[in-house]
């Protein structure tokens, strides 16, 4: 009940509605926001990164154009080729190969060493930290070249041609690029020597690691082969990359690109620009894991993010505070009709403003004033009506027995001296002035009990001493306030119904206690004739179901009128039970609540 009360109060509603007013759109808000940074980002990577690499390209392609012009030196130096092209061996020639190869390997400072080998002569020239080695070899590592034509090899371990190692000192080799160069005559087209131009990879490392950040980047250069001329790690230099994605970039038709891979430990972007030229084609390759491409995504939706949270937190508060300020008079409302509800009609409502909420507690308020006077007046008509009822139960005293009581009085007064007259005579009044006196509606139960022993004192003196009586009253009990004649009505049904005097002697006991359940209870038994068990079954269901009904003949002015005056002054609380007394008689019994009654009749008094 309670968690169906929750569900359906306002201010819970309420509070939910703003609250979805508010959190939906800004987590919609954070969330567009952060994929349409994302798309930004990726669209300003793959921008900045395209310009980059292409600058990178460039560079290194000037670069590697710096070194292909100085492989043409030996068509510049007159001497160097006549040497070449004739193939002269003398002292003075092998000096000025010296000379021309020397001004080579000065001319750029990343070159390891030069190599020359002259057709003619088979001699093989080698020039290594300004020491050269002369030999009559042809090396197996000249590749074969068209006449005139310029090839790069890609990064691999340097080595001395086939020439013995120079002496006296090591020079341990190195990673290097070639460019070999087909020397020929122009004219003939005849192939006059090979010029090979070893060049380490300082250069292209230094630009290349400038286009790239090692963390969540790579940077590939990679031959048509997928050899990887420069790369993140050394060991892979001068080796074929075996990834997947290689065959793939290096198959794309366009000369430069972007596409996305997911793939082993990469997930991410992959820009490529070719550099191709007459003597090589390589592909400058950028890796961008996702990672390190929406970092920066991250950190803007992250700074969005906290600025939101701040605003939903304020705008939380703001919407719990609205929500508890807007319903708190109607959960006060609430309140005041609870109490209201259990019987507190004259309850303070202190609900003042002047919205709507303050016209409603105003409303009912005044509302509630007009039925708490409605309530007075029916409560004092109610009052008035069960002081007539009463006043007329106390009215129905049977004219026959007062009458069958003066009889017997004056037929005393002949029989007997005149004490024994008084005697009766104050009996008479005793209970002439109980009856008659309407001020006092509940008395305590000795007062009634005394009302009773006079009745019954006039009754022995018709019936003599075949009437006997007693009272059995515990004190508590006696002190308890009952309304008037209660008793009496049950006692004269014995003289009407029960009294079977030629049988035996008459006999009759009126005890009271108090129960332990908070009761009083009260016994009027007799040894009279009793009646029929179907008849004192048809008369008990008459007293539970049927008590505030009039029927006629004599019984109305008896143990339903008893009843009556019982129930209005406890309510449905009170109880009257029959019950045949073995062998022979009848007990009524009487129920009293001593908690309801005593708030009951005390109100009555008043």
């Amino acid at each position: 009940m309670r968690r169906r009360m929750i569900r359906s109060s306002i201010r819970n509603k309420l509070v939910l509605f703003l609250l979805a007013a508010t959190i939906v759109p800004i987590t919609t808000s954070i969330f567009i926001t952060y994929f349409y940074t994302k798309q930004s980002v990726i669209n300003e990577t793959k921008s900045t990164n395209s310009s980059l690499i292409y600058q990178g390209q460039t560079n290194i392609v000037n670069y590697l154009n710096i070194i292909q012009q100085t492989s043409l030196f030996v068509y510049n130096d007159p001497k160097l080729f006549d040497i070449v092209e004739h193939g002269l061996t003398d002292y003075l020639s092998d000096k000025e190969v010296f000379r021309g190869m020397q001004v080579m390997s000065h001319s750029i400072k990343e070159i390891y060493q030069v190599y020359l080998h002259v057709a003619k002569s088979n001699r093989s020239h080698l020039i290594l930290n300004d020491r050269t080695r002369s030999e009559a070899i042809d090396s197996e590592h000249i590749p074969e070249l068209e006449p005139g034509q310029a090839w790069l090899e890609p990064s691999h371990r340097s080595h001395d041609y086939g020439l013995n190692p120079f002496t006296p000192e090591y020079v341990p080799p190195a990673t290097v690029i070639t460019l070999h160069r087909s020397i020929y005559d122009v004219a003939s087209k005849q192939v006059l020597g090979t010029l090979s131009i070893d060049v380490n990879l300082d250069v292209i490392a230094s630009i290349s690691e400038q286009l790239y950040t090692k963390s969540g980047e790579e940077l590939y250069i990679l031959d048509d082969k997928g050899t990887v001329v420069y790369g993140p790690r050394e060991e892979q230099i001068g080796r074929v990359l075996e990834d997947r994605w290689v065959p793939y970039m290096l198959g794309l038709p366009e000369p430069k690109g972007s596409f996305e891979w997911k793939g082993g430990d990469f997930k991410g972007i992959q820009l490529y620009e070719r550099m191709s030229t007459p003597y090589m084609n390589w592909t400058l390759v950028k890796r961008i894991s996702d990672e390190a491409l929406y970092q920066s995504a991250r950190q803007i939706t992250l700074i969005n993010s906290l600025v939101y949270s701040l605003f939903l937190v304020v705008v939380i508060a703001a919407t719990v505070y609205i929500s508890f300020r807007f319903t708190n008079p109607i959960r006060k409302l609430i309140g005041y009709i609870n109490k209201i509800q259990s019987g507190h009609l004259n309850v303070a409502i202190d609900l003042t403003g002047g919205d709507e909420f303050g016209v409603l507690a105003r409303r009912f308020r005044l509302m509630m004033q007009t039925l708490n006077d409605m309530i007075l007046r029916e409560y004092r008509l109610e009052l008035a009506n069960k002081t007539n009822e009463l006043k007329a139960l106390q009215a129905q005293i049977n004219p026959h027995f007062l009458n069958n009581a003066l009889q017997s009085i004056g037929t005393l007064a002949l029989q007997q001296d005149q004490r024994k007259i008084y005697s009766l005579i104050s009996s008479l009044g005793k209970m002439m002035r109980y009856g008659m006196n309407t001020n006092d509606t509940v008395v305590p139960l000795t007062m009634e009990a005394d009302y009773v022993k006079a009745y019954l004192e006039l009754q022995k003196q018709r019936f003599g001493e075949g009437l006997q009586y007693r009272f059995e009253l515990e004190p508590d009990a006696a002190a308890v306030k009952v309304p008037k004649m209660i008793l009496q009505p049950i006692v004269e049904n014995y003289f009407k119904h029960g009294f079977d005097s030629p049988e035996r002697d008459g006999s009759i006991l009126i005890a009271a206690k108090i129960s332990g359940d908070g009761r009083m209870r009260i016994d009027v038994s007799d040894n009279g004739r009793g009646m029929p068990q179907d008849t004192l079954a048809a008369l008990q269901h008459k007293l539970d179901t049927s008590w505030q009904a009039r029927f006629d003949g004599e019984e109305s002015i008896g143990l339903l009128n008893v009843l009556a005056r019982l129930k209005l002054y406890f309510n449905d609380h009170a109880r009257i039970e029959l019950e045949n007394v073995v062998p022979h008689g009848m007990k009524v019994i009487l129920w009293i609540p001593l908690n309801q009654g005593g708030t009951g009749v005390e109100s009555t008094d008043r």
